[in-house]
């Protein structure tokens, strides 16, 4: 098929909303997996408009069936380049121990994401594709408010350099972006609220714009292989190894 697909789970809005439409303007058509009708279909209506490739497939990012079929119409759509594994996030309610839906999201922010890459390697095996995880608070060592979600988002980190190796054996490279708190709206009426000491303790908010850029640098560059990007307000993005407590030296080409 001659069109280039990019699939964006939560694509419709927050961070996700940067991320599809950076994709269009690269050329590619985005499939929308979001299940906010009203956002993906005015989304899809507005990069239409610009001239821009967009579809819009309602998926629950943590149910299975929903991401089998995600991946199903996509493939049926045309040719996938790109996976950019966004969907995640608390859950509200209770966490971790008290919560009794801890298990939906580590399949929201981990086991699904692994579906979805899973489900790709046929559709994209050896043509280049491309898999951006979209991970956060996973390289902490402090205690955490949702154990669930951190261990899932840690989950996540790891599975990118577990994977690294089908960059050689099916030609798909497998990248992780690891922002800090993104300054979206409700992220920034919650840091107004915030003493001046708890704002600097926070390390600031980090431009949703920023992320964004850097997701899709790490899909469409070509060499970027395993790679951990940490993206904090108070540096340029920077490499990490999981395994180590200091940073690269490489720098993402902006």
């Amino acid at each position: 098929m001659g069109v280039d697909l990019a699939v964006v789970t939560g694509g419709a809005g927050g961070l996700g909303r940067f991320i599809t439409q950076r994709l269009a303007e690269r050329g590619l058509c985005v499939v929308i997996a979001d299940t906010d009708h009203a956002a993906a279909t005015q989304l899809v209506t507005e990069l239409q408009h610009r001239g821009h490739g967009a579809v819009f497939v309602d998926t629950d990012a943590a149910d299975v069936e929903a991401v089998e079929r995600l991946m199903t119409q996509a493939a049926d759509l045309g040719t996938l380049r790109v996976l950019v594994n966004n969907a995640g996030g608390w859950l509200p309610g209770p966490q971790y121990p008290e919560g009794r839906e801890w298990r939906r999201s580590v399949d929201l922010n981990l086991v699904m994401p692994m579906l979805a890459a899973q489900l790709a390697v046929p559709m994209m095996i050896n043509s280049g594709g491309s898999i951006v995880n979209v991970s956060s608070s996973g390289m902490g060592s402090r205690a955490y408010s949702s154990p669930e979600y951190g261990a899932a988002k840690a989950g996540l980190i790891r599975f990118t350099c577990c994977v690294a190796n089908w960059a050689d054996g099916h030609r798909i490279r497998v990248n992780c972006v690891v922002p800090h708190w993104i300054g979206l709206d409700r992220a920034r009426h919650e840091f107004e609220q915030l003493t001046d000491q708890e704002k600097q303790d926070s390390g600031g908010l980090v431009e949703p714009e920023l992320v964004a850029d850097t997701v899709v640098t790490l899909a469409l560059d070509g060499e970027s292989v395993g790679r951990i990007v940490v993206i904090r307000a108070d540096r340029e993005p920077y490499d990490v190894d999981p395994g180590s407590a200091d940073p690269h030296e490489h720098r993402l080409a902006q």
